[in-house]
């Protein structure tokens, strides 16, 4: 509540190199979604989820089952 994960994505916003940033979280972690919402990150809907999850990162279908992906679009 300090500010250090905001000052943590300031920097990833200024090292990344796309027009978006992606994050993958549990759908049961509501704080971790919260707080990327609070900072512009848009949740997906579970069909491009998926479609996400298969193609970014190497994960189970437990995992995807259980998971969400929030992107943020970067100027």
């Amino acid at each position: 509540g300090i500010g250090i994960g905001e000052s943590l994505l300031r920097y990833l916003y200024s090292i990344n190199k796309s027009s978006s940033l992606l994050v993958g979280t549990w759908q049961d972690a509501t704080w971790a979604i919260r707080f990327y919402v609070k900072n512009g990150f848009v949740l997906h809907k579970r069909k491009q989820t998926v479609q996400l999850l298969k193609k970014y990162w190497k994960v189970s279908l437990k995992q995807i089952a259980n998971s969400v992906v929030l992107e943020k679009f970067i100027n």
